[in-house]
């Protein structure tokens, strides 16, 4: 349903914008003004801040680049095998079985909070006075209540915004890395396999370019033939599952682009 009101939202902002100019000079081909750039923030593929930046050349043509921010979950992941760390400063959730280890405290913006294990999953939540779950809103579900809020934390985490304990009011280190490399997607080896991240993306933003980006969201099909992604009969090179998350994102953020 959150997929479909964005898409929705997008296309009519951009119906909207193109009934308008009167005495505009005479639109670029796409009819988007030139040499502009918009951007948008939103939750995608069940676990990430995604970003989409798109730009206008000279001639008002589009294009289109998508990152992801990792969440805490993935930031706060430690090295077991490390002597600062122990089952005392960690605690833990369950991925595909196994227990992933993450540091007990961390810090955002400031703020420190507590990571507590609810059945398999992790939450963190703020600290009390003696490093103990004080309660209140879990920060990932904080992060991602708002593109303000989202915006802010993808910004944020490449410039030392999240950061470990390993003891209670002790000193923080900031996460620069994770097990993928970057605390982006873009430029990790984050699902190398194959098309991968990076093909599926650059397939993506290609498609936006080439088809642009008026498409409904009951227009983003995927073949079962080859697994690949279609907009309305114009077939892409993406095989990515959660596909209609990262063009919305393209939507959204181009929907916020000046008409000629």
């Amino acid at each position: 349903m959150r997929k479909a009101l964005i898409s929705t939202i997008a296309v009519l902002a951009l119906v909207a914008l193109v009934g308008c100019g009167g005495g505009d000079p005479p639109a670029a081909p796409t009819g988007f003004a030139p040499n502009q750039t918009t951007e948008a923030y939103a939750y995608v593929h069940g676990g990430y801040v995604g970003q989409a930046v798109v730009t206008t050349d000279a001639n008002g043509a589009i294009s289109a680049t998508l990152d992801e921010a990792f969440l805490p979950h993935t930031l706060a992941i430690v090295d077991m095998d490390a002597a600062e760390w122990t089952e005392d400063n960690t605690v833990y959730y369950v991925q595909r079985g196994n227990q992933v280890r993450v540091a007990k405290w961390v810090v955002y913006n400031g703020t420190t909070y507590t990571g507590v294990t609810v059945g398999s999953t992790l939450s963190y939540v703020q600290s009390g006075d003696d490093g103990s779950a004080a309660g209140g809103a879990d920060l990932a579900m904080t992060i991602i209540r708002n593109e303000a809020n989202m915006k802010a934390y993808f910004e944020g985490v490449g410039n030392g915004a999240f950061q470990t304990l390993t003891q209670f009011g002790g000193n923080p280190t900031p996460v620069t890395t994770t097990s993928f490399g970057s605390v982006y997607k873009r430029g990790s080896n984050y699902w190398p396999q194959g098309l991968g991240w990076q093909g599926n993306m650059d397939a993506i933003e290609a498609a936006a370019a080439q088809y642009g980006i008026a498409f409904r969201l009951n227009e983003m099909t995927r073949r079962s033939d080859n697994n690949r992604w279609q907009l309305a009969d114009a077939v892409t090179g993406a095989t990515a599952s959660d596909f209609p998350d990262y063009f919305a994102l393209i939507q959204l953020a181009g929907a916020r682009l000046k008409m000629q």
